[in-house]
C-alpha cells in the first residue's frame, strides 16, 4: 500500500520595511524614523550618481524637427465658406435632431441672422483671416483650452 506524504511549509515572521531596506545589498542604510535629518538626507542623496538622480535628463535624445509640419507654409490657405452655404449646412444638420416646430424656429432665427448681423460678422472674419495661415486655428486652440478647464 502506497504511503501518502504531505509537504510541510513553514513561514517566518515578515520583517519591517526598514529592516528589509537596511538588509538589501547595495542600498544605503536608512535611519530609523526618529533620527531623520537634513544632513542625513544630503549624505544619502550624494551617494547617487547624477544620471541616477535625474535619469530622464541625461538619457533623452534631443528632439529633432519632425516632418509633420515641414510643408505647412506651402499648403493653400483654408478658404472661408460663404455664409449662406454655412447656414444651409447648419439647418440640414439640425433637421433630424429637431421636431418640426423647433426646426421652423431655428430656420427663422437663421434668416434673421442672415439679414442682420451675419454679413457684418462674415466680413470681420474675412478681415481677421487676412495674413493668417488658418482662420480657425486660434479658435480651435481657445476651444480646447475651454474644454480642458471645464473637464
Amino acid at each position: 500500500m502506497p504511503s501518502l506524504t504531505t509537504a510541510v511549509r513553514t513561514f517566518t515572521m515578515p520583517k519591517s520595511l526598514n529592516e528589509s531596506l537596511a538588509a538589501a545589498p547595495g542600498q544605503p542604510h536608512m535611519a530609523p524614523e526618529g533620527n531623520r535629518s537634513l544632513e542625513g538626507a544630503k549624505k544619502v542623496n550624494d551617494t547617487f550618481l547624477e544620471n541616477e538622480k535625474e535619469p530622464l535628463a541625461t538619457s533623452q535624445p534631443k528632439p529633432q524637427q519632425g516632418i509633420t509640419f515641414a510643408a505647412q507654409d506651402k499648403l493653400p490657405k483654408l478658404p472661408i465658406p460663404e455664409l449662406e452655404h454655412s447656414l444651409t449646412r447648419y439647418l440640414t444638420a439640425l433637421k433630424p435632431l429637431q421636431n418640426p416646430r423647433e426646426h421652423a424656429e431655428t430656420k427663422q432665427a437663421v434668416e434673421e441672422f442672415l439679414k442682420s448681423e451675419g454679413p457684418e460678422l462674415q466680413e470681420r472674419l474675412k478681415k481677421y483671416a487676412t495674413g493668417k495661415t488658418s482662420y480657425i486655428e486660434q479658435f480651435c486652440k481657445s476651444f480646447n483650452w475651454v474644454r480642458e478647464v471645464v473637464h
